[in-house]
């Protein structure tokens, strides 16, 4: 009996010491766990993949940029007024105007060419109207080569050189004329009625129609056409648009050709000549002229006459003249004073001039 009973104790003891040291080693397990673990677990939200909340920046605040002030404006001149439009039938003019009307370009230059320089030298003003183109059957281009010449010659009659202004005016008695001036000289115009050149006695060219003043003068026809293309002008219309002409320009002398009316002083003279003075003074006398006076220049017939110029003054007329006919096929070989005054029956002509009143022309 007591052999089983010892034995039995001591399986008894191993099992409670085994037990006992199991639970030593779990409590130190656990005591060792509980040492090492923190003592509060983090939540979800404070693992290292989360997503960090942004701490919040400052916005900057933008100034409005200041409207610059713009520097103080420097008050501005008035620009002065302009000029008024130039009247071309009525240029300005600080001295006395003298106009003149002549059948042909280089009439004036031939047969009153001192009296231009004295009216410019005097401080006044010229006007010269022309009522045919002086084509001489030869064409609108001959015709032109002449208006030319006469720019440049009047260029030396006033000493100065410029381009010179073109205009086309009708006037009241229906008929346009061109006017030209320079463009810086108001003191000097020239008017063209632009009609046929009628011939030396006055039978006219077949290039135009063998038409004439001549013609129109004896009633032979009714009317003559410019060469620019306008309604062909009859003889009243002619002497309605000087009368319009010499209106608007209001001049203080006046100077044509010898009238044909004059008889023995205007005969042998181009015909053209003689009838451009019938129409000349027939439109001078038809208004009251306050005063201004008119003379008559002899034309072909002054040749015979003696030469009555001379110095300075015959020089001056060659210069202008000679400048004229530089490019005028009629006139060959004037390129000085002595072969100018050689040249036929224009030498004769520039070395004199002879001018007449009404009342020495009987015409009075």
């Amino acid at each position: 009996m007591r052999h089983r009973g010892k034995r039995g104790l001591s399986a008894l003891g191993f099992v409670f010491i085994a037990a006992a040291t199991v639970l030593g080693l779990a409590g130190c397990a656990a005591v060792s766990a509980t040492e090492l673990a923190p003592t509060t677990a983090p939540s979800v939200s404070s693992v290292s993949n989360a997503t960090p909340t942004p701490t919040p920046t400052a916005t900057p605040t933008i100034a409005p940029t200041p409207t610059p002030t713009p520097p103080p404006t420097a008050t501005a001149e008035p620009e002065p007024p302009a000029p008024p439009p130039v009247d071309p039938l009525r240029p300005a003019c600080a001295g006395a105007r003298a106009m003149s009307v002549w059948a042909h370009e280089d009439d004036d230059l031939l047969f009153a060419g001192t009296q231009l320089p004295q009216v410019l030298a005097a401080g006044g003003c010229i006007r010269t109207v022309f009522l045919t183109d002086g084509d001489a059957g030869r064409g609108s281009d001959y015709a032109r080569g002449r208006v030319e010449g006469i720019h440049r010659a009047y260029d030396v009659l006033r000493g100065a050189s410029s381009p010179w202004t073109e205009t086309e005016v009708t006037l009241p008695s229906g008929a346009t004329v061109s006017v030209h001036q320079p463009v810086d000289d108001t003191r000097v115009s020239l008017v063209f009625l632009h009609l046929p050149d009628g011939n030396l006695n006055g039978q006219g060219y077949p290039a135009t129609g063998e038409v004439s003043l001549a013609k129109l003068a004896a009633n032979k026809i009714a009317a003559l056409p410019p060469s620019t293309g306008g309604a062909p002008l009859s003889w009243s219309a002619i002497v309605a648009s000087l009368d319009d002409l010499i209106g608007a320009y209001q001049p203080a002398s006046f100077f044509t050709h010898v009238p044909g009316s004059a008889n023995t002083l205007a005969k042998g003279d181009h015909a053209d000549h003689a009838i451009t003075g019938i129409i000349a003074r027939k439109a001078w006398f038809s208004d009251v002229r306050g005063g201004a006076t008119i003379m008559y220049a002899m034309g072909y017939q002054s040749a015979q006459r003696p030469a009555n110029l001379s110095g300075d003054v015959l020089r001056h007329k060659i210069a202008v003249f000679r400048t004229y006919a530089a490019d005028d096929p009629v006139i060959r070989g004037c390129s000085d004073d002595a072969s100018c005054l050689a040249v036929p029956r224009f030498g004769g002509w520039l070395g004199r001039e002879y001018l007449f009143t009404e009342a020495q022309l009987g015409l009075g």
